[in-house]
């Protein structure tokens, strides 16, 4: 690689002094000059500190000729940039293909044509320095860039921290799987419990992908682990949503609007409270003995969130029968093309997660592998995010 502030330096290679002389005289006022009148001596020239930016090299010597330093010249790691011009009075075609590909950059013929010497050394000499000036700026670039995936990663880590630990005895059972399509999602999820009886249940994902939308759902996510939303029942959905909508307008957050699901479970009343804000419906899965499965779709017909300002969002609440599973998704989850271009959609899901087995486990394992399975790829193109609570 060039070293800028030094003169560039050329190897002459040539076993005939007189054509070693007039070469040096050619170039020696632009370039540092060094020769060899042999290929072994050649090869120790173009391993010395500073290296050769560019050998001139003769073809037909006694002993290691010109085609065997260049074989072995790129073979080496250290010089095998370098770029070689033969300097022969071989003038076959068969003899420069040969030269080509050993990896000679140009050809220039005995007797030598000084206007030609200066510019094809001119040229290639040019060539190499923004060859090398590619390779440095590609090296800082990766430099970059594996600081800003290291950045990224250790945000993606606070990310997952953030989610709650799955939870896997008492009066309700919690899991979830938060799989996001870019180191950085849009999407968070999350439960705890408000008092001893009220378990909130909340799933948000905001527009588009990266660090921004990453940062504005955990922002939204630490406000309700939090509750720091002031003069808000924890317990009512829709004021939950109202006062989000408040806190987070999208004219304030770089145009960025999230969806939102939030539900509140009283183990004692067994009443589910919910709103959403444009987000995918709530699957609530009941157990009737002897019928199979009824599956509902909950959800509530309000705006996303961030978009306008002092609107009411409207709640709904159900009782919930025993033996029920409550499922909590992004859009991400089952709007997954399969590799013959069909779309799964939301009514393949549901029949899905109305047919899976074990009542008593997690079915979030079993989830993702099918959804993997229908789209072909370990890489889907939105944040998958789904949230089960069972409750006994």
């Amino acid at each position: 690689m060039v070293e800028y502030g030094r003169k560039l330096k050329v190897l002459i290679v040539d076993d005939t002094p007189e054509n070693i002389q007039v070469l040096m005289e050619t170039l020696k006022d632009q370039y540092t000059i060094v020769a060899a009148i042999n290929g072994e001596k050649a090869l120790k020239l173009a391993v010395a500190e500073p290296r050769p930016d560019l050998i001139l090299l003769d073809i037909m010597m006694p002993g290691m000729d010109g085609y065997e330093v260049c074989r072995r010249l790129k073979a080496d790691e250290q010089v095998q940039h370098i770029p070689i011009i033969f300097v022969t009075a071989k003038t076959e075609v068969e003899d420069e293909t040969q030269g080509f590909e050993l990896g000679a950059m140009d050809y220039i013929t005995k007797p030598f044509s000084i206007p030609v010497v200066r510019a094809r050394v001119k040229a290639h000499l040019e060539l190499k320095i923004l060859r090398d000036l590619e390779a440095s700026q590609r090296a800082k670039l990766e430099t970059v860039l594996g600081m800003l995936n290291s950045e990224l990663a250790e945000a993606a880590d606070y990310v997952k921290f953030l989610l709650p630990q799955p939870i896997t005895e008492g009066p309700v059972m919690a899991d979830w799987r938060f799989v996001p399509s870019t180191t950085l999602g849009g999407d968070s999820l999350g439960y705890h419990w408000l008092d001893e009886d009220s378990l909130a249940v909340y799933l948000i994902d905001v527009c588009g992908h990266g660090v921004g939308a990453a940062l504005h759902s955990v922002s939204v996510l630490n406000v309700l682990r939090s509750r720091n939303l002031p003069n808000v029942d924890f317990r009512r959905p829709e004021q939950v949503l109202a006062s989000l909508n408040a806190v987070f307008p999208m004219d304030e957050h770089r145009d960025m609007y999230f969806t939102m699901w939030y539900g509140v479970y009283n183990r004692l009343s067994r009443l589910l409270t919910y709103a959403s804000g444009g987000h995918p419906p709530a699957l609530l899965i009941e157990d009737m003995p002897g019928k199979g499965s009824e599956i509902r779709e909950l959800r509530t017909p309000n705006l996303f969130l961030g978009a306008l300002e002092g609107i009411d969002f409207k709640y709904d609440e159900l009782e919930i029968k025993p033996a029920a599973r409550l499922y909590v998704f992004s859009d991400g989850v089952y709007e997954i093309m399969n590799e013959n271009g069909v779309w799964w959609e939301l009514d393949g899901l549901k029949a899905y997660l109305g047919d899976s087995g074990d009542r008593d486990k997690s079915t979030m394992d079993d989830l993702w592998s099918h959804v993997r399975q229908i789209a072909g790829s370990e890489n889907l193109e939105d944040d998958f995010s789904v949230l089960e609570i069972r409750i006994p």
